[in-house]
């Protein structure tokens, strides 16, 4: 209902059950189209490493003769530089925070400093809030279908569920937070059925993520700001770790990576930016005369 009611397409099944509930035919209610649109490169080189996985264990296994995914010819993946924020651009963004709500101050404040998605942030609750330690357990993802609805689900890969440190600032401005939600909580009263989560609706529900990504839009107009694309805080922080040297293992952890690799290729130009200023700072300590 909630893709429906913002004039976003939705699968037939949902589009069905929409007119049943609303007793009218599927076509007085919605317009149909055929999904016309061409998958991406980078979709498709997805789906034919997993074709061809699964045929390599079938050759393997002697099902098939040969794996004929090896024969395929696939589209060139272009990579894209990732796009971060500036240290300018983040002393903005967080001057304009302490305008807002503190709802809305600690949700993109984990953003930042945790570099975690915008579903493993909405998808954390408090009892994997290590106060004492100064940590995060990110185990749980809030996402969204228009099949399914809101629902949640494990972290994309095994890796994926991870322990991520936080500076003592965080963990304080969480404690707030908290306080702030119970106080709520005894507010609302029975309106309010707490399912543990550190964010969620006026409801205790989970949150929508594109509620997320809507209210950045609006948060940046609001402000003068430029366009806040959500995975640039995710980019920020990794980008920030490697200018002051932290290695591409610690990074890929603290990202919920499967690989290094796959941290590797993504901020190689970051990389060597870093590797350009360390040139630098060697050329001070060694080049400069006195």
């Amino acid at each position: 209902m909630y893709a429906a009611l913002k004039g976003q397409p939705v699968s037939v099944m949902a589009a069905q059950a929409v007119a049943d509930a609303l007793g009218v035919k599927l076509d007085k209610a919605f317009r149909i189209q055929e999904n016309t649109r061409r998958l991406s490169p980078k979709t498709v080189v997805e789906h034919h490493r997993l074709i061809s996985t699964v045929l390599d264990q079938a050759e393997k296994e002697g099902l098939v003769p040969f794996n004929v995914a090896s024969k395929a010819t696939l589209p060139k993946v272009e990579r894209k530089e990732v796009n971060y924020f500036q240290p300018e651009q983040v002393a903005a963004i967080r001057e304009a925070l302490e305008t807002e709500s503190i709802k809305w101050r600690t949700i993109t404040h984990l953003l930042l400093i945790t570099g975690a998605r915008r579903g493993e942030i909405l998808g954390l609750k408090w009892d994997k809030v290590d106060f004492e330690a100064g940590r995060l357990h990110i185990c749980n993802s809030v996402l969204y279908s228009a099949d399914i609805g809101i629902y949640e689900s494990t972290p994309k890969t095994a890796t994926s569920n991870r322990y991520v440190s936080l500076p003592r600032e965080t963990m304080e401005l969480l404690r707030e937070y908290r306080l702030w939600q119970n106080r709520e909580r005894l507010r609302l009263r029975a309106y309010y059925e707490n399912k543990d989560f550190v964010f969620a609706q006026d409801n205790g529900g989970p949150m929508h993520p594109d509620s997320v990504t809507d209210w950045l839009a609006k948060f940046s107009k609001r402000h003068g700001l430029p366009h806040i694309n959500l995975h640039a805080f995710r980019h920020t922080m990794a980008s920030i770790l490697y200018f002051n040297g932290v290695d591409s293992v610690s990074i890929s952890k603290r990202l919920g990576h499967a690989q290094v690799s796959t941290t590797a290729n993504i901020y190689a130009h970051v990389m060597e930016e870093a590797d350009e200023r360390n040139a630098d700072i060697l050329a001070d300590v060694f080049l400069k005369k006195a």
